[in-house]
């Protein structure tokens, strides 16, 4: 049996502001409150998960856009 192993995308903050249409900080705000996991890469920049902003969208009733063609 075949194992499929999911590959998960994270999105810059500045990339996760224009799928949600939220500010830096409230993605921040939402990260402290653990309701988002901030990731953070080898130089300290700040990742989010996009599986978690998009169920956020969904919870504040967003319409969450399709996903960028373009990710970083």
């Amino acid at each position: 049996m075949t194992k499929i192993r999911r590959v998960e995308t994270y999105l810059s903050p500045k990339w996760a502001e224009r799928f949600t249409g939220l500010s830096r900080n409230a993605l921040i705000y939402y990260a402290r409150r653990g309701i988002l996991t901030q990731f953070r890469t080898t130089g300290l920049h700040r990742r989010y998960r996009l599986s978690e902003l998009q169920a956020l969208c969904k919870a504040l009733n967003r319409r969450a856009p399709r996903t960028p063609k373009r990710l970083g």
